[in-house]
């Protein structure tokens, strides 16, 4: 039996609750749509910690771990290597550190006692990062200077493409949409955990001394971080299945903050990261997911860590909370409430201290605010504040939306669930300081306070400008009216260069959050309101690496583009809206050197694009393409080559011109050897020029 994979995704994937592939076991029917389940009835569940170890073996980098080896097939960035043109030596300030990390198939309890199959990350069996799998999976703990290997293996049916959204870093570690780790294979992520440098410009020699490269940005150094898939095609369906943890980072600004009682302890017990993540699911307790619906995947059971609708003892004390919108296309307006309906009693203000991957230039009390798939709140409640009367308290969303195209808007007398419960506990908290000299929960972080120095980027260092304009067409979703194909460059500065990006939602009928890898970007208008006018939103004040666009709506942005040669994308954050193809490759470049892409050729065309990709070969194996080959499942049953079904003669999706097990030339594909030189579409103007 032949299947493309749109059809074998709609079925059931074999799973256990270990992680080992074995056939899935029905689960008993509920008796309600919630499975009996009463909100507030389960506790919230905080993801382990995955333990680092000290060393690896096969040694990341070495011939054994080479790519195409089989240890480590994907191989590691070239930039780790230490004669690296981009790696200076004041990257390593820490000695190396390991990750094992697994993605398997698996099940998680969403409500209590129903097993429903998932994808999970879970530290590898056998080794010193060992941990159950999880929704969201383990929660890996980074330090500034302190280089990390992630070594990481797909044990999933699918492709997979981990992307540590908010770091910069290389670009065969960014999750670039088909830089792959294939089914059974394993990839080394090199994640320096560094920031780019403040100063950097073209004038910057490539490669630099550290003198000439200058001083890091401390306003770019990350503290919440996220990873989640990034397949081409897939990323939906590998997200809403399970694929995403927090990646959180310290420095010595934030460990100062801790140790000057300003702020908690690094993931202690009160710096808590909370993932909100609705799902839809089916009556035998599988999620339900509609591969074929491309406006945007909603669920109507909301869960904060993988669990609904839970409850969380907290002390009448300040707590840090990380808050990731890690739904596909569901947007949130959050408040706080002592009761669970349309009326706000005794709302408390959020202390605004990060967004996204950053810390704020300074903490900010915010009412309320609404959160785009795929962006953080870093906020502080204080629940000292509160009446002693009051012993249980919500996190709620009065955000009303019944598709993917868009919200409907703020309207609590429609939507006012409570996604988390507070309870509140009296007395002190037991157990010893989390950190010497300060009382747990007693922090000292207040509105007004500096929290990160913040350097706003000089609009005369702009040396190019670019309009991208995000629609929609014949069903799938378009950048500048291009659909999104990994084999062309859309767009190539000049590396160490900043440029102008001016954001555009050409449809009112639709919202857009539009996210960027590799730097932040800085905002400096949307629509007519400039970031100096007292009423622009203040989450986009500062350093942010998303950036919502409602419908018809234009944001100006400032982007750098340090360090790292790419590929890198940009795109939508509707899960969906980027696996149909809303999404561009930036590649940034010394000046008139080529690219990776040329519109048609594979990214194994030479030695360095296959290093650089991780790529070994254009094709896996005479049985089909890089994106959909052959495989056998643990039940016996072959499925692939072939993908969706693509928009004729338009190019969505990638056509399955599967003949003779050969990959044949194609406007839209490659051949093995990458020697097609006449693509049916035109070649980037960048390239052109060269």
């Amino acid at each position: 039996m032949s299947l493309n994979r749109r059809e074998l995704l709609k079925g059931a994937l074999t799973a256990t609750a270990a992680g080992a592939v074995a056939p899935l076991v029905p689960v008993s029917k509920a008796h309600a749509i919630n499975f009996g389940y009463q909100p507030f009835s389960q506790e919230f569940f905080k993801p382990p910690v995955l333990p680092k170890t000290s060393s690896i073996e096969p040694a990341p980098g070495s011939p054994d771990a080479s790519l195409g080896s089989d240890a480590v097939y994907h191989g590691i960035a070239p930039e780790y290597y230490s004669d690296h043109p981009a790696h200076l030596p004041d990257w390593d300030r820490f000695p190396e550190k390991y990750w094992h990390l697994d993605a398997v198939e698996g099940t998680w309890q969403f409500f209590p006692g129903v097993e429903t199959p998932v994808f999970a990350y879970k530290g590898s069996e056998g080794t010193g990062s060992e941990t159950a799998a999880s929704f969201p999976g383990p929660t890996l703990l980074a330090r500034n200077g302190e280089p990390t290997v992630v070594r990481y293996e797909n044990k999933t049916s699918v492709e997979t493409s981990i992307h540590l959204h908010g770091d910069h870093g290389p670009a065969h570690s960014d999750g670039y949409p088909d830089f792959y780790t294939l089914q059974g294979k394993k990839r080394d992520y090199y994640y320096p955990n560094i920031s780019p440098r403040q100063n950097a410009t073209t004038s910057v020699p490539y490669p630099a001394t550290v003198e000439e490269a200058g001083e890091f940005d401390v306003s770019h150094i990350p503290t919440t971080m996220w990873i989640h898939d990034h397949a081409m095609d897939v990323t939906g369906f590998n997200v809403n299945r399970g694929l995403a943890a927090f990646y959180l980072c310290e420095d010595d600004v934030e460990l100062e903050h801790q140790a000057s009682g300003r702020l908690p302890k690094l993931n202690g017990d009160f710096d808590i990261p909370i993932a909100l993540k609705d799902f839809a699911f089916n009556s035998d307790g599988s999620l339900k997911y509609d591969l074929l619906d491309h406006n945007g995947h909603l669920g109507d059971v909301f869960t904060a860590n993988g669990k609904v609708q839970p409850f969380m003892d907290v002390y009448r004390k300040k707590y840090r909370f990380r808050i990731l919108n890690a739904c596909n296309a569901r947007y949130l307006h959050l408040r706080l409430n002592s009761g669970t309906g349309k009326n706000q009693k005794d709302g408390l203000p959020f202390l605004l201290i990060g967004k996204d991957t950053w810390e704020v230039g300074e903490a900010t009390n915010i009412e309320s605010f609404t959160i785009s798939p795929g962006e953080r709140f870093d906020v502080v409640i204080d629940f000292s504040q509160l009446p002693e009367d009051v012993d249980t308290y919500y996190l709620q969303n009065i955000m009303h939306q019944t598709d993917g195209r868009k919200p409907k808007g703020i309207r609590p007398k429609k939507e006012s669930r409570p996604w988390l419960q507070f309870r509140l506990l009296d007395g002190d908290p037991p157990g010893d300081q989390e950190v010497e000299g300060v009382e747990n929960g007693e922090f000292s972080i207040s509105e007004g306070d500096v929290v990160r120095e913040f350097y706003r980027y000089d609009e005369n260092e702009v040396v190019a400008t670019r309009l991208f304009e995000f629609s929609r067409k014949n069903g799938a979703w378009v950048v500048n009216d291009r659909y999104y194909s990994p084999r062309r460059t859309d767009a190539t500065p000049l590396l160490n260069s900043m440029e102008r990006w001016i954001f555009k939602n050409k449809g009112g009928g639709w919202w857009h959050p539009i996210h960027a890898h590799l730097e932040g970007i800085q905002v400096v208008r949307i629509d007519d309101l400039k970031v100096d006018d007292p009423d622009f939103p203040v989450e986009y004040r500062w350093n942010t690496d998303l950036v919502n666009l409602e419908g018809g709506q234009e944001a100006e942005c400032l982007i750098k583009f340090r360090t790292f040669k790419g590929p890198f994308v940009c795109h939508c954050h509707i899960i969906e809206h980027e696996d149909m193809r809303m999404m561009f490759t930036f590649d940034p470049r010394e000046a008139g050197e080529e690219g990776m892409n040329d519109g048609i050729r594979n990214h194994a065309f030479n030695e360095e694009a296959a290093l650089q990709s991780g790529m070994p070969t254009g094709c896996i194996d005479p049985n089909g393409l890089l994106f959909d080959h052959e495989q056998t499942l643990s039940s016996g049953e072959v499925v692939g080559p072939g993908d969706y079904q693509h928009l004729e003669e338009e190019g969505v999706g990638f056509p399955p011109d599967f003949y003779e097990g050969v990959c044949e030339p194609d406007g839209g594909d490659w051949d093995p050897e990458g020697n097609q030189n006449t693509p049916e579409s035109p070649i980037p103007e960048e390239q052109q020029d060269k």
